[in-house]
């Protein structure tokens, strides 16, 4: 960091001197020349749009001006941006440039810089870019030039680290800043203000720091030699709590030295909630306080790649009281005694102790203590809870405009041991004994479809496991009943392992549209975010419901497995009875991160009713439907993946799969498709439709339907069927049809009388070819194998060519 900070400061000053020199050494070539300069210094891509220069904005000062300045990583750092400038300007004495004891800067100014610092999993950082020049060397008795810089603006700065390694990352937004001051040679006394909108601070998987807004006022003294910063009493706003730190910090070629301390300068409680993000603010508006804090912590001793300084943080509340305006009774009886301590060395030092924590929330008692130790090797867990709430109460006290609450809890939670116990299965070296009772629970929320209403459940606590006892309660109109336990909580608790749960639900009649996020009415089911499967928990279901109801389908008997693992629901063997017929599923619904979720299903479907499958299954309405116009039902065996939108519906485009279809007393009722094809047969054959009962395969491709050749009857009418629609329902499809001579069309038959050897044709073989769409079919008739079988017959009964006699009758119009 050390080695970076310098690198940073030589760059800059580089320019300066770039800057200054420009006028008078480059003249015509100032733009190119300063551009190749810069890049020759550093082993990475240095670039600016434009130089601007003023005698005139502040003679005898020279105003310089590089706009859009740039500097960015090659090699391994390829395309990562260290560096990026809107406007970088620079006011100089022009005097000073003849002066031997240095240059004269009145100001410096950075508008909109970003500064990302990364060090990558190798430990190389994108920082460290000058090029060493070999055998470079100072001429005795020649003085370095310095830089005397007066003052220094940064507006909107963005400023990150991150180090991929620990992996730990670091950012300010937003930040403005004004240092002031004698910055010249190796030592320098500075005043500094400044604030930034947001601070945020993630450690491994965790984050610390989230959006915290942060002010400065006061000095500091720099001893650049030393790299040692001296924090003289500043005063910080942090959110808008008050404190004030000093101390030292140094920066060491391979450490850094901390020797800081913070503190309260006041002692009223209602400081403390300060604290609080800006976006609650607003709740606090007009609260009393009252109550006495004490808050103060250190950072003392050395931090490297593997030690950590001490560090403590210490928090007394005494007294507290807290009471919103405009409600009758308040938060009070707030007594807080808690601290964080390390000593030097590894985070596994750290301790947490929470040795007091009592309030009363409208006359609520609540008390807890805590205790941590060794989180990072095997976390050493001691603590109680216990408390019983009136949850009507609270709204006496807390402001829920957007909630409803009402009924009663009685909560007594104790436990302590070390969490290896747990891993080996000790379960009698960790106490943890508890129970949490619920009585006549409501809950009502606009976040919530329907309201949630428990009458009862009682929770017990082991160590191996929660019980969960004769839960019973209500959402809208559906009611529910469920029991079961949950195993390895301890580990899920403290990120270490996976939460495993075993449950029995009952339910006599689920509603499941009411259950949707955003459902309007009981008969619609509702756009919406699809529900994203949690990770961590691998629980088991054994569910029966006697009758729900989904969109406008009736569906019964429910019953089977349902396995919530790895952000993924599993259906194993769930039967249930739906649209007159029943079904048999298993499957996945999956919810991988920041993918559109998709499942993998596989359906055994008995006697479904074709009509009302068409009105309540979408994917009915996109491959079948002709179904619209039908009568029947179907059985099928069917595999099907694919891709969920955000109503829950299947993204056609994504699915695939494949099955066996079987119908059973098939009709078509005055369909489009088949009043085309009825143009070549007797009229009214095909107005209302009877199909034999058949049997085929088909494949589902990127949405499309491909149906296998099988044979059956239409209308009385020998068919085989086979053909393929695309998912927009692009037609194309074959029928080859054996009609009944007398089903012919009279146009057919008016001609074919006359030829002799006619009287011996019983079925005419009429193909049919069907494109277009299912709403505009485009039929078109092949009548190529009918005008062979009429010249077989032909030459059999008169013994000459069927070209003659065609021509001679007139039939070669026909056969067009």
């Amino acid at each position: 960091m050390k080695k970076g900070l310098l690198i940073v400061g030589s760059i800059i000053g580089l320019l300066i001197i770039i800057m200054i020199a420009i006028p008078f050494v480059f003249k015509g070539t100032i733009f190119q020349k300063a551009k190749v300069m810069a890049n020759e210094s550093v082993n990475a891509k240095v670039d600016f749009s434009d130089v601007e220069l003023s005698l005139f904005r502040s003679f005898p000062q020279l105003d310089v001006q590089l706009k859009n300045l740039s500097v960015t990583g090659i090699n391994e750092f390829e395309n990562i941006r260290l560096l990026n400038v809107d406007a970088l300007s620079t006011s100089v004495n022009l005097s000073s440039l003849w002066k031997s004891d240095g240059i004269s800067i009145s100001s410096l100014k950075l508008d909109h810089p970003t500064i990302n610092l990364v060090v990558n999993k190798t430990g190389k950082s994108n920082w460290d870019i000058a090029k060493e020049a070999a055998g470079q060397k100072v001429e005795p008795g020649k003085k370095s030039t310095e830089i005397d810089l007066e003052k220094i603006e940064i507006r909107d700065a963005f400023f990150s680290f991150n180090d991929e390694a620990s992996p730990m990352f670091f950012a300010l937004r937003n930040g403005n800043f004004d240092i002031s001051g004698a910055l010249k040679g190796s030592n320098s006394k500075l005043d500094i203000s400044g604030k930034a909108d947001s601070i945020s601070f993630e450690y491994g998987s965790s984050r610390y720091v989230s959006n915290l807004k942060a002010e400065i006022k006061g000095g500091l003294q720099a001893d650049f030699d030393k790299m040692s910063f001296t924090f003289l009493k500043n005063e910080l706003l942090v959110n808008k709590l008050p404190l004030e730190a000093q101390g030292t910090f140094v920066l060491g070629a391979k450490d850094y030295n901390f020797d800081l301390t913070f503190k309260s300068p006041t002692s009223a409680f209602g400081d403390l909630l300060g604290f609080i993000p800006d976006q609650y603010q607003k709740n606090l508006k007009g609260v009393e306080t009252k109550g006495d804090i004490a808050f103060s912590g250190f950072v003392k001793g050395l931090y490297s790649d593997s030690i950590y300084p001490a560090f403590g943080v210490d928090l007394k509340i005494a007294g507290g009281r807290l009471k919103y305006p405009n409600l009758p009774k308040e938060i009070e009886k707030i007594e807080v005694t808690a601290s964080i301590a390390k000593p030097q060395g590894s985070l596994d030092l750290t301790k947490i102790d929470i040795e007091k924590f009592e309030a009363s929330i409208a006359g609520n008692p609540i008390t807890a203590t805590l205790h941590v130790a060794t989180p990072v090797s095997d976390p050493l867990l001691k603590g109680n809870l216990k408390g019983k709430i009136d949850f009507a109460s609270l709204k006496q006290a807390i402001p829920m405009d957007s909630i409803d609450l009402k009924g009663v809890m009685d909560a007594f939670v104790d436990f302590g041991g070390q969490y290896s116990s747990i891993e080996k299965e000790q379960y009698e070296n960790f106490r943890t004994e508890g129970t949490i009772s619920l009585k006549d629970f409501m809950f009502a929320s606009k976040s919530l479809p329907q309201r949630v209403e428990i009458k009862s459940a009682n929770i017990g606590l082991t160590p191996k496991a929660i019980a969960l006892n004769n839960l019973a309660g209500n959402m809208g109109e559906s009611d529910f009943a469920a029991s079961g336990s949950i195993t390895n909580y301890w580990a899920y608790i403290l990120k270490k392992g996976m939460l495993n749960g075993n449950m029995t639900l009952n339910s006599k009649y689920l509603n499941i549209n009411q259950l949707m996020p955003n459902a309007t009415s009981k008969d619609t089911v509702a756009a919406g975010k699809p529900f994203e499967v949690p990770e961590n928990i691998n629980f088991t279901v054994d569910a029966t419901v006697n009758k729900a109801l989904y969109d406008k389908m009736s569906i019964t008997g429910i019953t089977g497995k349902v396995i919530i693992k790895e952000r993924k629901v599993l259906l194993d063997g769930l039967n249930m009875n739906m649209l007159s017929g029943k079904v048999l599923v298993s499957g996945a619904y999956s919810t991988p991160k920041n993918v559109t979720p998709d499942f993998d299903f596989k359906m055994d479907i008995k006697d479904f009713d074709l009509p009302t499958a068409y009105q309540s299954l979408s994917t009915i309405r996109h491959f079948l439907p002709i179904a619209s116009e039908s009568t029947g039902a179907f059985n099928t065996g069917i595999s099907l993946k694919g891709k969920l939108g955000n109503d829950y519906a299947p993204i056609f485009s994504t699915l695939n799969g494949g099955g066996l279809l079987s119908t059973i007393n098939l009709e078509l009722v005055e369909a489009d498709l088949f009043n085309e094809i009825g143009k070549y047969f007797r009229k009214d054959l095909f107005k209302q439709v009877k199909v034999n009962d058949f049997t085929t395969n088909f494949k589902v491709v990127g949405g499309g339907l491909e149906i296998s050749p099988f044979s059956t009857k239409v209308a009385g009418q020998e068919v085989t069927i086979a053909g393929k629609q695309t998912v927009t329902n692009n037609l194309d499809y074959r029928i080859d049809f054996k009609v009944n001579k007398e089903d012919v069309s009279e146009e057919v038959t008016k001609y074919i009388g006359f030829v002799p050897g006619a009287e011996n044709i019983a079925k005419y073989p009429i193909g049919v070819n069907i494109g277009g769409t299912f709403d505009k079919p485009d039929v078109k008739v092949d009548l190529t194998e009918a005008k062979k079988l009429v010249e077989t017959e032909f030459k059999k009964k008169a013994g000459s060519t069927i070209q003659d006699a065609v021509k001679k009758l007139g039939l070669d119009k026909l056969f067009k």
